[in-house]
């Protein structure tokens, strides 16, 4: 069981992450290739994804074994991009690299001689898992990154929802299956004992999309208090939709674009990219929604910014 200890402090600084998090969906998803559980939602993926690991991408799988733990250094917190989060990892402090390695060691694992020289902060060998890590996430997570976002999405509107009906009370309630909130204490299904104790630091909760089962965080109680769960979707083939009655009164793509800057604030470039049409199709929707007083729109240089109003979400709330 994992505890994780709030104070008052902490229930004001809990946040949900702003985006699908590119370093643990990787890490999840090299779960999902090696794992049996879910078929359903990823057999399609697993078996494709199998044949499209090269010997970079094994590379990687050697320090990040199927079950139990995984060094910590290798999901740095907050990256935005794959890039980022890569050279987050490749700019990890040698003492860190160490203890992570060395734990990995004490669980049991074997540990390739490339990882403890790794450990050692040998610049070639970091390179090399560097490489690895952007091969494997080219290979395997790049091509589904969209409707990896898109779904993630999804899950992120139902946890703000919540939070803006119940504060984070509701949001700790209604988190995962897994995740049980009797305050002052979340109590998550976990493979072994472990507490978290965040003394005001407040906790990110990181949707992912490969997750499955329990949820996960740290082990090092010094790193940035994360708690990481799987979303609650259907199939993998299903791309995240609004809902039935949402479409019919907006029209269906109108309806994506208002879920979308819903979600979080963004420019009419980004939130093009994320409803995939065009800029131009997307102003004109924008124009719309702004018009029915569902969102707001700032100029900021060049850039339109876009963000839900009141009435927007209780619009969606009450499809």
């Amino acid at each position: 069981m994992l505890k994780i200890h709030f104070t008052a402090a902490d229930l004001e600084k809990v946040i949900i992450a702003a985006d699908a998090d590119p370093m643990w969906e990787l890490l999840m998803s090299s779960y999902r290739i090696r794992r049996p559980e879910g078929e359903v939602l990823f057999g399609q993926w697993r078996r494709g994804s199998r044949s499209a690991v090269t010997e970079s991408g094994r590379l990687l799988m050697s320090a990040a074994p199927a079950y139990g733990y995984c060094p910590d250094f290798l999901t740095p917190a907050g990256a935005s991009t794959i890039s980022e989060g890569v050279a987050t990892v490749l700019e990890t402090p040698e003492r860190v690299l160490a203890a992570d390695v060395a734990e990995l060691a004490a669980q049991g694992t074997r540990v390739p001689p490339w990882l403890r020289r790794v450990a050692d902060g040998e610049p070639h060998d970091l390179r090399r898992l560097g490489t690895a890590l952007h091969d494997y996430y080219r290979q395997c997570v790049g091509p589904s990154w969209t409707k990896v976002r898109q779904v993630v999405a999804n899950d992120r509107l139902r946890l703000r929802s919540n939070f803006d009906r119940g504060g984070p009370q509701l949001l700790l309630s209604t988190l995962h299956p897994d995740a049980t909130w009797t305050p002052p204490v979340l109590q998550v299904r976990f493979p072994l004992d472990q507490d978290l104790h965040l003394n005001g630091r407040g906790l990110q909760v990181v949707p992912t999309f490969f997750g499955h089962g329990m949820p996960t965080t740290y082990k090092d109680p010094g790193m940035p208090p994360v708690l990481v769960h799987s979303i609650i979707h259907t199939r993998f083939d299903r791309d995240a939709e609004p809902g039935s009655a949402l479409a019919a009164l907006l029209g269906q793509t109108r309806a994506r674009v208002l879920l979308r800057i819903a979600i979080a604030r963004c420019n009419t470039g980004k939130l093009a990219e994320l409803t995939g049409i065009s800029p131009a199709t997307c102003s004109q929707h924008t124009s719309v929604l702004r018009a029915s007083g569902l969102i707001t729109t700032t100029r900021v240089g060049k850039q339109q910014n876009h963000e839900i109003t009141q009435l927007g979400l209780s619009m969606i709330r009450a499809s």
